[in-house]
């Protein structure tokens, strides 16, 4: 989840399902006010996740890669259903609480390193397509993509349209109003500032179309969040 080796969202985690601590992450970014992650939100059942979440863990099938699995509630939701789940995350913290709920089988690595493996189906949620970072490194997020997917198999992946943010301004032509720059902490560590990147579904269409994906919307949500699905042409 966490891009900076302080592993703000691994402490967390470890924190919580270890000694029940509430303390909440905080997201800074210069676009907007601080947020606040409640730690056991992260720790969500199915019948507690957003109903984008539901729609893409149903439509998961085979064997299914996690991307960004944090403490493993999705992966737990698929492995509940009978499907083959690789969890993968870059917080050795995180990938250590997903062994000890149930996930043996979960992996502390780089989604962009992962190699020598296919899957049915490719899951990124909490606005996953944020790894890519922003919108000149999608080629290589594509890329990567195509060497993990098997045939005929999907890329379930949201998102958010962060143009409400903007409303009555006078926009930047020459920077995409979703690249965004953010720091997390957590108690006394705060992370780096990293890039972060939210996609409209038309951008999304388009670029991925242009990389030989056909782009299908799932769902959509009244606060500008949006489901698709992925697949090779």
């Amino acid at each position: 989840m966490d891009s900076n080796p302080k592993d703000i969202f691994g402490l967390a985690v470890e924190n919580h399902y270890k000694r029940q601590d509430l303390t909440p992450i905080i997201v800074h970014s210069e676009n907007f006010y601080d947020d606040k992650i409640p730690v056991e939100y992260l720790f969500r059942t199915y019948e507690e996740m957003p109903e984008i979440e539901q729609k893409a863990i149903q439509l998961s099938t085979g064997t299914t890669l996690d991307v960004g699995c944090c403490a493993g509630s999705h992966s737990l939701e698929l492995k509940k259903r009978g499907l083959e789940v690789l969890p993968i995350d870059i917080s050795k913290k995180c990938i250590g609480i997903c062994k000890e709920r149930g996930l043996p089988e979960a992996v502390h690595i780089d989604f962009f390193t992962l190699k020598d493996k296919t899957f049915d189906t490719i899951l990124l949620l909490m606005n996953g397509i944020g790894i890519a970072q922003t919108i000149k490194n999608l080629p290589v997020f594509f890329s990567q993509i195509k060497t993990l997917l098997k045939p005929n198999g999907q890329v379930l992946l949201d998102s958010s349209d962060l143009i409400f943010l903007h409303e009555n301004e006078i926009m930047d032509d020459n920077k995409y109003y979703g690249e965004i720059k953010y720091s997390t902490s957590y108690k006394k560590q705060t992370s780096q500032l990293f890039p972060w990147l939210y996609l409209d579904f038309e951008l999304l269409k388009d670029l991925s179309e242009k990389e030989g994906f056909s782009c299908e919307l799932i769902y959509s949500d009244d606060h500008y969040a949006f489901l698709a699905k992925l697949k090779l042409n």
